[in-house]
């Protein structure tokens, strides 16, 4: 079974890290949706990949220099807006759909620990990103299910993220082939490749035993994924 995992929700038809992404990726049958978080200056969580609004929305600055206020008169395209974490959690509170929280940087570990188990998300999350603030969270939360982002696949980074605590292997796809996918199963790792949007890639990703593949275009992986299943 090999997972499908909406990149920034369905983000190759909506705008990145709105609602209407992540409701569109679980329309089109998504097992997991990854979304992206940054911290505001009034210390709430947002969706946002970028350290900056300027690439994704009609405002411009840091997103740690612009309060919730400031960020919700922002459109994020098509009229979408910039959802926080909390709005997130509430609207697909009874959705079964796993949530992959992306987080780059430092500051705001504590925080997504206490949303997720406040919203009862322990069980329905897996968190991504940078090692540093991933290691925090391993300590703050043991069962907390990690998957640490990697560029390029290697013996070191496998054996990294196994020694994390991890439980995903999280893996550009360029550099994932059967023997990476061989040695992180070893380690009791699942690989999981990101930035597989040529179908192509998709192919190859199943070809190589990939556990799950991460796309703009999730409808085309799970159509790819039944067809090598059938």
């Amino acid at each position: 079974m090999v997972l499908v995992i909406a990149h920034r929700g369905a983000s190759g038809y909506y705008p990145e890290n709105t609602l209407k992404s992540i409701e569109y990726a679980i329309e089109m049958d998504s097992d997991i949706v990854e979304i992206d978080l940054k911290m505001t200056k009034d210390r709430q969580i947002v969706l946002m990949h970028d350290d900056a609004v300027d690439r994704t929305t009609n405002g411009k600055g840091p997103v740690k220099d612009l309060t919730v206020q400031q960020l919700k008169t922002l459109d994020a395209g098509g009229g979408e807006g910039i959802p926080l974490l909390t709005e997130v959690m509430e609207l697909f509170q009874k959705s079964t759909v796993i949530f992959m929280f992306d987080i780059s940087s430092r500051g705001y570990e504590e925080q997504i620990v206490e949303l997720i188990h406040k919203h009862d998300f322990d069980t329905r999350s897996i968190i991504s990103g940078a090692y540093d603030p991933l290691k925090f969270i391993k300590l703050l939360n043991p069962r907390l299910k990690l998957a640490p982002s990697f560029d390029r696949a290697s013996d070191h980074s496998i054996m990294e993220a196994a020694a994390m605590g991890a439980g995903i292997f999280n893996c550009h796809h360029a550099s994932i082939s059967q023997e990476v996918v061989d040695t992180a199963h070893v380690y009791g790792l699942q690989v999981i490749a990101w930035g597989v949007n040529e179908i192509e890639n998709v192919h190859r990703m199943i070809e190589v035993g990939a556990d799950g593949i991460t796309s703009n275009y999730p409808d085309v992986v799970r159509r790819m994924v039944s067809l090598a299943q059938a």
